[in-house]
This record gives structure tokens, C-alpha cells and sequence, in this order.
């Protein structure tokens, strides 16, 4: 389960017990699990904020007791009442004075981090960022309570000084941080820690896996036919860019679309047309690319248009027809995106379900922000955006984010380096596509194409090497995917 701290509260205000008896059951399991990595001869250092997330490594302390520790209390004063009653019962002989920290910390070879729990929003203070980057550049195994200190648990914003550990011991439940590794490489690796609450509060947060991506996908029916889950439309590309296109229907057909209209320029459908074989084609000249487009919008299921458009004649009246006329799904991409740099006013006026599938570039100046500003924030941004503009987000990225319009989440935490090239977008824009025609819920047919991409690709580099990783591999490795699973 992933939760935010509103949800993560709620959670232990039901569970019936005290914030003391939770503080003990906290200290009392991860005893249990941190055994398994340190040694009595080990010289540990307790770092303790001065909230919750101190009195839960305090009650931990406790529970070390023949162990060899230090407690040093890194902002002196302890606020948590419960923290406090925990502080009463730990040898005074065991608490350093923060004047000697940098001796402390040079000497550990353990260091717990206790200082500050998913409540932490804001910046370090100068002195607690010193301590940090002291301990980022000491030799010691480091240990976080739930939250590495110095990051905020519901969103990708993190202090350059926050701690790094070699794990985090998530508590309960994953908090949105920990889905963002790939973003921050804050921990090597995190631990779950249940605490056995009753989860009946409903998270915001989506996971996928293949058995949650079985339970949605569709399997067809002996009695079905080439039209029986709609056709998918993709329009867009120019010349010179007949790539981009032929991408689309790679990723569609890997889902296994089986009816998909493309409608293109006529100077590169020989190109296209010579590749994709099954694939129904509708070119159209400088004059008549509004014509066939509208044509074909009351047939489809789902619509894609943007891909390789660069030097596509009349790209924005294609665009806005489809706005206008469409009554089902419609995916923008690539140049459509580029389209609605300083027009994003248009979006109110779209009646039809949206997805927009920006990387950060894209995405930047569709806000009219600078990178590395949406880099610090880029959950935040993705989420409010979706809801501002009641749309649905791809914020592609290391881990991409899929927001809907209704607060809901999914980031995707899988995929490897080898998408890291140019037409994995077009292939991503295609899958998406294709999964609106299987799945009626637009969001989770929308992540679920962003975790099929990314499978596909962890499942191709057991065969292909991540440098030479070629795309049109995918229909093949997605073959062996469905034939696993009985499709």
C-alpha cells in the first residue's frame, strides 16, 4: 500500500492504539528486523530528531540495550511528549553533546537516522544540514527510520543534504517518496515494516504488478472478431519522420490491437505502409488531412495524434478537430505537446477524455517553468496540473508519473536504461493507445501501458543488451509476456 501523510494519520488514529503504544510497537519490530544487520561490537550512533520519528529510534535504543550505542539528540530539545516519556528511560551516560558529533560520527561504524519523520516539509536549518553532510561522507552503514531525514514523504522534494542510507525502514506503508528512487537515490534499498493496521482507508496510489495487470486486461473470446474492442486511430507524422509513426503502431500492436486506423501524410505512407502490413491506412495531402481525419474520429475507440506532426501541414486544425469532435479517449504526444506551449487556455474547451505525455522538456514549457524547478517537484507538479486542467498526465521520466484529474497516482518505479533512446516515447504514446481500447478506466489503462513498457523492457535485457536495445523487439518480447499468462 501506498499512502500520503493525511492517509498514513488516519491510519494510526483508527488503529486504536495511543501514539505511545505505537512509538513502542515501531521500536519493538524494527529491533526485530535491524538485528539482522548489525553486530554487538558494532559502534552504533543514534541520531534523534526532535519529533516521533526520535522517539520511535529512542524506544529502538532501548531495545539495543546490550549493544554498544550513542544517542545524540540533534536538535537538543525533544518536543514529542511521547518522545519525551521514551527519553526518561535511556541511561543519561548514553546521550553525547552535539559539540563532539563530528568525532561521533567518524567513529560509527552503525548510524540509525531518527531525526525527522514524514512530517518533515521545508529546509534544513544550517547546522542539521553540517551534521547531514557529515554523515553523507562517513564510511558508516546507515539506517533511516521511514523517512530519510531531510526529505518530504509526499512529495520528490529532498534536501541536497538529506541523509542517504544503505536502507530505509518504511513503516506500515510506502509514502510516495519511496516510489522516486530512481529521482533521488536517497537508499540503496527499503524494508517494510507492517505494523498490522487495519488498511480500510482508500489510497490515491496505484501499484502494478502482472497479477494487477491481469486482473484488468482483457482475454479474447473465441467469439470475438477483428472490431470487437474497437479501433484504435493514430494520426500524425511528416516527412522525414516516418519513424515515429511506424513506432506508434509497434507499441499498439505489442499490445495486440487488432484494428488500427493510421492516418498519415502521403509522402511517407509507402514508408509505413511497407512495414505494417495489417495496419489500415488513410493518407492525405496538404489539402485534405482535416477531411480524412474527421472521417475517422466517429469510429474509433481511443486516438493518438502528435507523433513525428514536426512538418505536418495544417497540425493544428488537425489537432483541434479531434478536440473538437472526439467523444472517446484522445492521447497527445510529441508535437501535439509542442502545440500547446503558451495555449494551454484551449484545454478548457476540450469535452473529451485527455491523456498529454510529456517528458520534463515538453512538459516545462507547457507550464512555462524551468526544468530544474519541476525537477524539484515534479509530483507536485504532475498532480496539480492534471487537476487544474482536468486531464490526464504522463510525466515521463526515471520514474514516471501518471496523474489523473481526480487526484488519483501511479508512479512507476520499473523500466531500465535501455528506453533511455530516441522513439521510446512514440512506442509508449502507441501501447497507452492500444490499452484504451482493452480498459474502459482511462487511468488505469493509462498505467498500465506506462508499467507495460517499462515490463517489456526489463523483460527484453534478459535477452538484449541495454546499449543496443532495438525497440522493434518489443512485439516479440510482448508475445512471450502474453503466451506466459495464457493469452
Amino acid at each position: 500500500m501506498i499512502v500520503n501523510v493525511e492517509t498514513m494519520k488516519a491510519l494510526e488514529s483508527a488503529s486504536g492504539l495511543s501514539s505511545l503504544e505505537l512509538m513502542e510497537k515501531v521500536g519493538t519490530l524494527l529491533c526485530k528486523e535491524i538485528k539482522k544487520v548489525i553486530k554487538k561490537d558494532d559502534h552504533i550512533l543514534f541520531l534523534i530528531g526532535k519529533g516521533n520519528n526520535g522517539g520511535d529510534g529512542l524506544v529502538l535504543s532501548r531495545k539495543l540495550k546490550d549493544y554498544n550505542y550513542k544517542i545524540c539528540l540533534v536538535e537538543e530539545e525533544i518536543q514529542s511528549e511521547e518522545a519525551k516519556i521514551n527519553l526518561e528511560k535511556i541511561d543519561k551516560d548514553k546521550i553525547i553533546n552535539n559539540k563532539n558529533i563530528e568525532k561521533e560520527i567518524e567513529a560509527a561504524d552503525i548510524i540509525i537516522d531518527a531525526v525527522y519523520g514524514f512530517s518533515f516539509h521545508g529546509s534544513l536549518k544550517h547546522d542539521i544540514q553540517v551534521i547531514f553532510d557529515l554523515v553523507n561522507r562517513s564510511k558508516a552503514k546507515i539506517y533511516s527510520i521511514d523517512i530519510n531525514s531531510g526529505a518530504e514523504a509526499d512529495t520528490s522534494a529532498y534536501s541536497p543534504s538529506t541523509i542517504r542510507s544503505d536502507i530505509t525502514y518504511v513503516l506500515d506503508a510506502y509514502k510516495p517518496i519511496h516510489k522516486l528512487r530512481k529521482e533521488h537515490h536517497l537508499f540503496k534499498e527499503t524494508i517494510l515494516i507492517p505494523l498490522d493496521l487495519p488498511h480500510d482507508i482508500k489510497s490515491n496510489y496505484l501499484e502494478m504488478n502482472e497479477d494487477i495487470f491481469f486482473e484488468y486486461f482483457p482475454k479474447k473470446k473465441e467469439s470475438d472478431y477483428k472490431g470487437s474492442f474497437g479501433k484504435a486511430l493514430i494520426a500524425g507524422g511528416c516527412f522525414g519522420m516516418a519513424g515515429a509513426l511506424s513506432l506508434n503502431i509497434t507499441g499498439a500492436r505489442s499490445v495486440g490491437a487488432s484494428y488500427i486506423d493510421v492516418a498519415l501524410p502521403d509522402s511517407i505512407y509507402p514508408i509505413v505502409a511497407n512495414k505494417h502490413t495489417t495496419t489500415v491506412f488513410h493518407p492525405f495531402g496538404i489539402h485534405t488531412s482535416e477531411e480524412v481525419i474527421s472521417g475517422l474520429i466517429p469510429h474509433s475507440k481511443a486516438i493518438l495524434f502528435g507523433s513525428g506532426a514536426v512538418h505536418m501541414d495544417r497540425k493544428l486544425q488537425c489537432m483541434d478537430i479531434i478536440l473538437q469532435n472526439s467523444n472517446v479517449p484522445v492521447v497527445l504526444d510529441a508535437e501535439a505537446l509542442r502545440l500547446l506551449h503558451q495555449n494551454t487556455y484551449i484545454l478548457q474547451f476540450v469535452k473529451c477524455p485527455l491523456i498529454l505525455t510529456p517528458h520534463i522538456s515538453e512538459f516545462a514549457g507547457m507550464v512555462n517553468l524551468d526544468m530544474n524547478v519541476i525537477n524539484g517537484a515534479r509530483l507536485e507538479y504532475a498532480t496539480n496540473f492534471a487537476k487544474e486542467h482536468n486531464l490526464y498526465l504522463v510525466l515521463k521520466g526515471s520514474n514516471t508519473i501518471v496523474a489523473s484529474p481526480s487526484g488519483e497516482v501511479y508512479i512507476n518505479e520499473i523500466g531500465n536504461q535501455a528506453l533511455a533512446q530516441a522513439g521510446s516515447g512514440d512506442l509508449l504514446a502507441g501501447i497507452i493507445l492500444a490499452m484504451l481500447t482493452f480498459v474502459d478506466d482511462i487511468f488505469i489503462a493509462t498505467s498500465m501501458g506506462v508499467w507495460f513498457h517499462s515490463h517489456l523492457a526489463d523483460l527484453g535485457i534478459e535477452k538484449y543488451s541495454k546499449q543496443v536495445f532495438s525497440l522493434e523487439n518489443f512485439p516479440a518480447i510482448a508475445d512471450e509476456f502474453f503466451k506466459a499468462h495464457g493469452y
